[in-house]
């Protein structure tokens, strides 16, 4: 989970770019699509980014999160949405909804590739009938162990990223943040990439239909992400 210190930078310091930029094409995937979304769930829901954007869409959006940091936060920024911490393995709300997502490789967190399995199940359980869960994880071929990048947020703070892979298959991203020059900030977090294929046959043995696995959520969009993005249906 992550440290109330790291909630804090996440918000503060430029990391919302990730939820701003996914929340856009989300909105312009449902328009485009047609989809009937009322009711939306964020699981991993973070300081509550994209579900302020489905909110100010007319949706009634939910978000979950394991940290409290995270969710103390989300709560700040916007009281009337409805947040609640949990823990995705086990969380099971007492009604559905017409869209769950899941994004910012949260799913590579659960290092248990059963556990992974328990949550698509439970989503599935909290799914409305014809509702989509939208999700990403990383890309095993696009996650490679590097130099440092830095990052700049402002001419002020600054931000090293770097990746390294273990022997024990996991991958470690530690994230130093500098203010003025002086080491403010740093926290090392673990992941693991899952089988792309094992997680789709995944989904569909637990009732979903896979609509797509891409690099992006908008076929017309150049961009592409080190991530696949993975949208099911029940």
């Amino acid at each position: 989970m992550y440290s109330n210190a790291f909630c804090k930078v996440y918000n503060e310091f430029g990391w919302n770019y990730f939820p701003e930029a996914f929340g856009a094409e989300l909105v312009e995937w449902i328009r485009e699509t047609g989809a009937e979304i009322r009711t939306s769930l964020d699981l991993a829901c973070g300081t509550g980014v994209l579900c302020e954007i489905l909110h100010a869409h007319g949706i009634d959006a939910h978000g979950m999160d394991f940290s409290e940091g995270m969710i103390t936060i989300a709560r700040e920024r916007n009281p009337k949405i409805d947040y609640e911490v949990a823990d995705m393995i086990t969380y099971r709300p007492n009604r559905r909804f017409d869209l769950v997502t899941c994004t910012g490789d949260a799913l590579n967190h659960i290092l248990d590739i059963e556990n992974v399995e328990q949550i698509f199940r439970n989503i599935y359980g909290y799914l409305a009938e014809g509702g989509y869960f939208i999700f990403d994880i990383l890309n095993e071929h696009e996650v490679t162990p590097g130099e440092p990048i830095d990052l700049d947020f402002s001419d002020d703070v600054k931000s090293q990223f770097q990746i390294t892979k273990e022997e024990d298959g996991l991958i470690r991203l530690k994230t130093t943040v500098y203010e003025h020059g002086e080491k403010k900030f740093e926290e090392v977090i673990t992941e693991k990439v899952h089988d792309i294929d094992r997680i789709c046959g995944m989904l569909e043995a637990c009732g979903f239909h896979v609509i797509k696995k891409a690099h992006r959520i908008l076929d017309h969009k150049d961009t592409e992400a080190v991530t696949w993005y993975v949208i099911v249906r029940k």
